[in-house]
């Protein structure tokens, strides 16, 4: 079994990622590591990114369930 490990640059090449893939996406490839390291910033965002994008998700799903 493996360890799946990032080492993240600055928060100014994580912008560029997310701007080149979309949040779908860039979520999806950092949800697959088991750990994240590099800079704070960095890491700050990406964790926010994912915490949102979850959020909007779920709001989705419970707003087209209560329509239906």
């Amino acid at each position: 079994m493996g360890f799946n490990h990032c080492y993240v640059s600055n928060v100014l090449q994580i912008q560029k990622e997310l701007d080149e893939y979309g949040l779908k996406e860039f979520v999806r490839r950092y949800q697959k590591y088991d750990a994240i390291s590099g800079d704070t910033e960095s890491i700050d965002f990406i964790e926010g990114l994912v915490k949102k994008y979850y959020n909007e998700t779920n709001n989705n799903t419970v707003n087209n369930n209560s329509i239906s």
